[in-house]
């Protein structure tokens, strides 16, 4: 089962958000800081360049990938001596069976009622990504917001940076 590709207004969204900061920080923040022409100013420029390169990579892997499906095929081996723990119901004993998608479930695997499908190790749906976090790409989910977060502090220092040296400019050469 393929995913089509349609509007979707929260990635919409967190991608001009990214975009937004990208820009305000390299050609606001960091040039009027530095200039961009300047070696600190171009290396400032190239370091966040490749943070929010990151950031865009790994958000884009996340939106995309199969979060991990429950196979169509699973079958729980209840006569296995080598795992005798089954995850079981808690009502009546009965190993986990998905009424909507009329299989077994293994362990921590839930039904997303959005994406209609079992999904293997679900943490949750994300309306960010228009898609479920789980075990297939639960970690570049996480890498995605370290990147999201660390782009965002460097655009604060950089904010901070300049306005604390416009305003010290502005007090030096107004006495």
């Amino acid at each position: 089962m393929t995913r089509s590709l349609s509007f979707s207004l929260p990635v919409t969204v967190v991608v001009l958000a990214i975009a937004y900061i990208y820009f305000s920080t390299v050609f606001i923040f960091i040039d009027r800081w530095f200039g961009l022409m300047s070696s600190p100013g171009l290396l400032n420029a190239t370091v966040f360049t490749g943070v929010a390169l990151m950031c865009v990579f790994n958000y884009t892997i996340s939106v995309f990938r199969d979060p991990g499906r429950v196979p169509s095929t699973y079958m729980p081996d209840v006569e296995d001596s080598g795992n005798p723990i089954h995850e079981i119901k808690r009502k009546g004993g009965d190993l986990r069976y998905c009424q909507k998608c009329s299989h077994y479930k293994p362990a921590r695997a839930h039904h997303c009622r959005v994406c209609k499908r079992c999904v293997l190790r679900m943490d949750h749906h994300c309306i960010w990504i228009n898609n479920c976090v789980g075990h297939a790409n639960y970690k570049v989910f996480f890498i995605f917001v370290v990147y999201a977060v660390m782009a965002c502090v460097y655009s604060l220092v950089s904010y901070y940076f300049i306005k604390s040296y416009w305003t010290l400019t502005f007090l030096f050469f107004s006495f």
